[in-house]
């Protein structure tokens, strides 16, 4: 069960990274340099939140076979 949360959340914050790289070139393209950069800060600290949930839920999901 734990496996199925943590490939939720890792979907959920590579969605919201993906968001948040968008917007920060639609930042930058309006000439906004200062909200982009912060835009991409937060794109690339969800991508980092994302992929180590996804690493994680490969953790549990190893255990799991492991016990069967």
């Amino acid at each position: 069960m734990k496996l199925y949360f943590y490939l939720a959340l890792s979907s959920a914050l590579i969605a919201l990274s993906v968001v948040f790289m968008i917007w920060s070139i639609a930042y930058m393209e309006s000439a906004m340099v200062a909200t982009s950069l912060l835009s991409a800060l937060a794109g690339f600290t969800f991508l980092s939140g994302g992929l180590y949930a996804l690493r994680l839920s490969a953790h549990v999901y190893a255990l799991e076979k492991e016990e069967h």
